[in-house]
């Protein structure tokens, strides 16, 4: 039986058994998925019907994407070194500020905020990044999770993290959600998560997006974790 988080933890120490979970976590050195292609910023590229699949380094979220073959055809390159973006270009993306042992460090992609558990992993009792409350426990895609509500003390740009979900039988983080600025408006970004592959890794499996009365939403499929690919795959042409 799993055993559930201590009832007698405060919210503040949720967060912070979350934030050493998610900083053990996997981090392989690429991930692929497909996605339809009418579901994403890419659509005017495509022919009706098409899936692009998307090849991400995690270290610094750069992606290449391309069409994903039919019938014999070859795939039909996109994007080289781009990063994934949402409604009308809302940041939408893939990065791990802290890169596995053997990947050189990297900067951010433009409009995308750090790994928001590792950005805080230095805040000390002295200087909060966040006022954060227990809004109760839910359930998350059949999981029992505790929702955790963040109100940055200072600057919401540098601080974007809003909500957040606690696995109750291993802090695992099953969604998290940003506040992202966008134009003269807030892009609001979901990212649940779930453990994908065997060993399991603890992955994206599903994002959503809005922004400005337009929103998108979309599970990932054949999500795997490719040890290699070519480094021309990431250079913007």
């Amino acid at each position: 039986m799993p055993v559930p988080i201590d009832a007698g933890l405060t919210a503040a120490q949720l967060f912070l058994r979350a934030q050493a979970t998610w900083s053990a976590r996997i981090v392989p050195r690429y991930e692929s998925f497909v996605l339809p292609c009418a579901a994403t910023f890419l659509e005017a590229r495509c022919f009706p019907g098409a899936d692009v699949e998307f090849i991400v380094r995690l270290s610094d979220g750069r992606t290449y994407a391309q069409i994903v073959a039919h019938g014999g055809s070859r795939p039909i390159p996109l994007m080289r070194g781009g990063h994934i973006t949402g409604p009308d270009g809302a940041p939408l993306g893939f990065y791990r500020r802290w890169p596995a042992p053997d990947t050189p460090r990297a900067s951010p992609p433009p409009g995308l905020a750090e790994d928001p558990l590792r950005t805080i992993a230095t805040v000390t009792a002295v200087d909060v990044a966040y006022r954060i409350t227990f809004a109760g426990n839910e359930r998350i895609d059949g999981a029992d999770a505790a929702h955790l509500v963040l109100q940055p003390v200072r600057d919401p740009a540098a601080y974007p993290l809003r909500d957040l979900w606690i696995a109750r039988n291993n802090y695992e983080v099953v969604r998290l959600v940003y506040a992202l600025p966008f134009k003269r408006s807030v892009a609001l970004v979901t990212y649940d998560f779930a453990p994908v592959g065997e060993p399991p890794i603890w992955s994206i499996v599903h994002i959503a997006a809005s922004t400005d009365g337009e929103a998108v939403s979309e599970e990932l499929q054949e999500i795997a974790f490719p040890t290699d690919a070519p480094r021309s795959y990431f250079d913007s042409p």
